[in-house]
């Protein structure tokens, strides 16, 4: 129990909150606590309603075209617009 305790408090981050008012008026200082990679956490009448985070890296694509990414799909039957029109042939 003791442990789980401990591990729960090590965990724990603090956020830094601002008011709606304060990110209005000083929303250039809270970027800037951002990009430090601060979580700040905004509020609405004592409410939390929104988080300013840093962005993530984001994975590099294994695509970096369309033409390599539709040449490793390949082709599996009759074309859609085949389909397509077969398919308003059997409306009429």
């Amino acid at each position: 129990m003791a442990c789980s305790i401990v591990l729960h408090i090590a965990q724990f981050r603090i956020m830094k909150t601002a008011g709606i008012r304060e990110a209005r008026q000083g929303l250039s200082s809270l970027v800037a606590e951002v990009r430090k990679g601060r979580e700040i956490v905004l509020t609405e009448h004592g409410r939390p309603v929104a988080r300013l985070a840093p962005l993530r890296a984001e994975a590099p694509s294994p695509y970096r075209s369309h033409r390599r990414f539709r040449s490793s799909v390949g082709k599996a039957g009759a074309p859609v617009s085949t389909a397509l029109a077969d398919d308003r042939a059997d409306r009429i």
